[in-house]
């Protein structure tokens, strides 16, 4: 078949109102559309990842966190993803940010973005309290890139190989692109409606943590500004995709992704993610926009056409897989509904579902080593295997708590010969609440299984949250 009878094939499956709804569907997502905004969207994602690699490896973030600790708090099912040995993970850094820039260029695009996805979640499995949910965001697109044709225009590719050349990309490209950005919004705004939040927990916490920030500090004490932007945040989350899709409002809402994402920047220091995201967010404008910003010629109706293909049997198997992955990420999220607790508190659920900023939770922890031979007991020193920012975050979470008592039992047994137990003194402060424990102390956790079971050991909290004085 020639590529005109290919067109008129499809064309025609499309129009045909004989056709069945699901060939329709599929023919329409096989559509073609301007491929303009997908390619800023490559452009910005390739830049803004070499320079998150660049600054791990400037401010010294890759020795401190990869390289000198003994310990690292592995998933579950992971514990083989270990740091590479001596300094090869600073030449994993270097590779990683090479690879960026051959994605923002369209440099051998599917095999740089294959070996990005595959380096950077490497990164990502290494250690648990590096979780970040827009690292969580970037493995996901990470592993879509290769898929999508993003190399087809403003690419080195294109200008070595003119035959992979358009002005187009499928419409199924497009609403995967769409589909990564939309989901980190919607779900966010869903965590957030709970108690804690409705009366501005835990933003009021941090919102006071930056109170002597110049010009805008003071605003951070009055209760007022704490609720309107624990509201605002809710329904910005909620209502901002809708708002960029529809035309009436898409410049207010676009307005005010810049204002939350710069301000997520200046107050908390979330290093690239409003960055990725503001960069990202214009995948809801009409697809030829960059070309109408930059005074180009609008795509005419033949290049439109020229992509068009017809709906095999292969192409309607990648749109049900597809579908069934974008299913699945819209029910994984709120598995945490399943667990009985909080997921703030014994954080089951709580991670890959963008429960993002709905828990300010310091912890006091201390372990226990008891010799059952001697009946000696020592202190755990956990400050000897982990480092500082490890040592902060691993506390809030059960699941790591038991995987750091493992390996200081083990590793007692290992030099002294002697079996013993293992036992963790973990006071909470969940959002402001009074500190209480987090897990059973008199519980061996060297006794406990890892992994998906139901912990008895883990305490469930009691203590009412502290509402504000003008609430009470």
């Amino acid at each position: 078949m020639s590529h005109k009878e290919a067109v008129e094939t499809t064309s025609s499956s499309v129009s045909n109102p004989a056709g069945s709804a699901w060939q329709r569907f599929v023919a329409g997502l096989y559509s073609p559309v301007d491929g303009a905004s997908s390619v800023f969207f490559r452009i910005c994602f390739g830049g803004l990842m070499a320079k998150w690699a660049w600054d791990y490896l400037a401010i010294g973030r890759v020795k401190a966190f990869y390289i000198e600790p003994e310990f690292h708090f592995t998933y579950y099912g992971f514990d083989w993803v270990q740091p590479l040995p001596g300094d090869w993970m600073l030449l994993h850094f270097v590779v990683l940010m090479v690879l960026c820039v051959m994605i923002a260029i369209g440099c051998f695009y599917r095999l740089a973005s294959l070996l990005f996805a595959f380096g950077f979640t490497y990164v990502f499995l290494l250690d648990r309290t590096n979780y970040q949910n827009h690292y969580y965001l970037i493995s996901l697109i990470s592993w879509w890139l290769p898929i999508l044709p993003l190399n087809r225009m403003v690419s080195v590719d294109a200008w070595r190989n003119p035959s992979i050349a358009s002005s187009t990309i499928p419409r199924w490209a497009l609403r995967v692109l769409q589909f990564h950005i939309f989901v980190p919004y919607f779900f966010g705004g869903i965590a957030k409606i709970n108690a804690d939040w409705l009366v501005g927990e835990p933003l009021r916490t941090m919102l006071l943590s930056q109170s002597e920030m110049p010009f805008i500090g003071s605003l951070f004490r009055q209760e007022w500004i704490v609720m309107g932007l624990a509201i605002a945040g809710l329904l910005f989350d909620l209502l901002v995709v809708p708002a960029l899709l529809w035309k009436r409002t898409r410049v207010w809402a676009f307005a005010a992704c810049i204002i939350f994402h710069v301000m997520n920047s200046v107050i908390f220091n979330i290093h690239v993610f409003p960055w990725l995201m503001l960069a990202a967010t214009p995948i809801f404008f009409p697809p030829d926009w960059p070309r109408r910003v930059l005074g180009g010629a609008a795509l005419s109706a033949k290049d439109q056409t020229l992509d068009v293909v017809p709906v095999t049997t292969a192409r309607s198997a990648f749109i049900v897989l597809a579908c069934l992955y974008m299913a699945f990420h819209c029910v994984w999220p709120l598995r945490h509904h399943l667990y009985p607790g909080d997921a703030s508190w014994n954080e089951r659920g709580h991670y890959f579902a963008w429960r993002m900023m709905l828990r300010g939770k310091p912890v006091v922890l201390g372990y226990a080593i008891k010799d059952r031979e001697t009946g000696e007991v020592v202190d755990g020193g956990v400050q000897r295997f982990i480092n500082r920012e490890q040592q902060d975050r691993f506390g809030r979470d059960p699941e790591m708590i038991l995987h750091l008592a493992h390996f200081l039992g083990n590793k007692y047994q290992e030099v002294t010969g002697h079996s013993c137990s293992v036992y963790a003194l973990a006071l909470a402060s969940l959002n402001g609440r009074k500190p209480e424990l987090l897990v059973d102390p008199n519980v061996d956790l060297l006794g406990e299984p890892r992994g998906f079971y139901k912990r008895e050991w883990v305490l469930e909290t009691k203590e009412p949250l502290q509402r504000p004085a003008w609430d009470v």
